[in-house]
């Protein structure tokens, strides 16, 4: 009886570490203190997707608009493949009431907590990269007539509330 107890009470605790039954706090921060917080923020078009293992994606992004953080012409995110806590949508180019709501964006954690964004390679993202990853930090921007949708709402309150930070600061690297 007793080991079956102890068994019982080691399963539990193995699942309750292992599993995540909501998303952390910081991952559904507010998009004003996801910008405030803000170092490097660009555009960038998705061009590769290098398998690096079971579920593990590295992606190479090509730099389309630096909006803040150091000048690269192209960088590398960790990723995932595609699943069904991924959207590729542009929430129609961020006019959907939904993106706006508390818990809005195109990729959501995976039962580990953990985001794990993954990309169509050819589509351009609004990303936000060096700070804590939200659901809000690889949203997809449309293209109108080959050129990134200046229009879109997500990247124009993004472009608007960078613009009123001094230019130190969007600069910063802070590694």
């Amino acid at each position: 009886m007793t080991r079956s107890l102890i068994a019982l009470l080691c399963a539990f605790t193995l699942h309750d570490a292992s599993a995540c039954y909501g998303p952390l706090p910081q991952q559904l921060i507010s998009v004003d203190e996801q910008i405030a917080r803000a170092r490097d923020v660009t555009v960038a078009m998705a061009v590769s997707a290098t398998p690096a293992g079971t579920s593990a994606v590295e992606y190479r992004f090509v730099v389309q608009q630096r909006l803040a953080g150091p000048e690269q012409g192209s960088f590398t995110l960790m990723g995932g493949t595609a699943s069904g806590n991924h959207k590729d949508t542009s929430f129609d180019h961020h006019t959907a009431p939904v993106f706006w709501k508390h818990g809005g964006g195109r990729t959501i954690n995976e039962s580990d907590c953990i985001i794990a964004p993954s990309f169509i390679l050819g589509e351009s993202y609004l990303v936000f990269q060096g700070s804590p990853a939200t659901w809000r930090s690889f949203e997809k921007i449309e293209t109108v007539d080959g050129k990134v949708d200046e229009n879109d709402q997500w990247l124009a309150y993004v472009r608007a509330r960078l613009a009123t930070r001094p230019a130190w600061e969007l600069a910063a690297d802070p590694g």
